[in-house]
């Protein structure tokens, strides 16, 4: 399932109405018998590998650069920003743990619009983070389809939007520096389009 599904269906839900289930394969409409057995075709599982980004250019599919671009937001911080990885006072957790991390935001503020992380998961790592995000951030989870989704929706007074999303070996981090719903779901199609960058 792609990450724009998985998303949706585990953080916001999504509302069906009125889609009846269609007939499963080789079973006719008619009630007559068929003399032929009901052929089925199981489509293989898409695998998909991980590739952790080599700068933030790569991070972001080309289509959000240029909406950025118009929107007067620049890359300040990360590797390939102006003031690079010395945007930041200290590497951020991403960082840490082996990825990067990419903010951007006005040149004529200081204040990001969005910071996006990428690092690498694996199973010795996993519980110190789900402990930092869970417990010592509070952070709300919500789990599905081996992916697991700790977030904060924010307001745009006080807290940011975040979120982070975590699968077997990979953590994506994004934070809208002003929160709310509208935020939110902005952070949730950023994260699927640096899913589609970072999987193939």
């Amino acid at each position: 399932m792609r990450m724009t599904g998985i998303i949706g269906a585990a953080l916001l839900g999504v509302l069906l109405a009125g889609c009846g289930s269609p007939a499963a394969p080789g079973v006719r409409a008619s009630s007559e018998p068929s003399a032929e057995a009901p052929v089925s075709e199981t489509a293989a599982p898409v695998v998909e590998v991980f590739g952790l980004p080599a700068d933030c250019a790569s991070i972001l599919p080309a289509s959000r650069l240029a909406e950025f671009e118009v929107d007067g937001i620049v890359l300040l911080g990360g590797p390939g920003g102006i003031y690079g990885d010395e945007y930041l006072a200290e590497p951020s957790p991403e960082q840490q743990a082996g990825g990067i991390t990419c903010i951007w935001g006005p040149l004529d503020t200081e204040m990001s619009v969005v910071t996006i992380s990428v690092a690498p998961l694996s199973a010795a790592t996993r519980p110190a983070l789900v402990q930092s995000l869970a417990v010592d951030q509070g952070l709300n989870e919500t789990t599905g389809d081996g992916v697991a989704y700790y977030w904060l929706l924010g307001d745009r007074d006080h807290h940011p939007a975040m979120l982070n999303v975590l699968t077997a070996d990979s953590w994506i981090s994004i934070i809208q520096t002003i929160g709310g719903t509208d935020n939110y779901a902005e952070a949730e199609r950023i994260a699927a389009d640096v899913h589609e960058q970072v999987y193939n």
